[in-house]
């Protein structure tokens, strides 16, 4: 697994990266309640962005599944391709 932390505090607050499953690369994104306030800056954005360089270095496809309207919106903003309902796959 590759990954950034977000900290709040000295707290970790948010995870974004690619853990490997197989040979599947899945790109994901977990935080907690107090990293929501920052969660449209940029500095969680610029983050966000410098964790697509997991996908590209990735030897396999990656894929994300989105959970609500908004993941779709950042997948999409990201460059993944959407598969079929809440399946997204990053295609180099």
């Amino acid at each position: 697994m590759r990954a950034y932390v977000a900290l709040v505090d000295d707290e970790v607050c948010g995870v974004v990266g690619v853990a490997r499953e197989g040979d599947i690369g899945k790109f994901f994104a977990d935080f907690n309640e107090k990293l929501e306030p920052y969660l449209s800056g940029p500095a969680v954005m610029r983050i966000v962005k410098k964790s697509m360089r997991f996908c590209d270095a990735y030897r396999g496809p990656v894929i994300s599944i989105a959970e609500h309207a908004e993941g779709c919106r950042i997948l999409f903003r990201l460059g993944f391709t959407h598969l079929e309902g809440e399946y997204y796959a990053w295609l180099r």
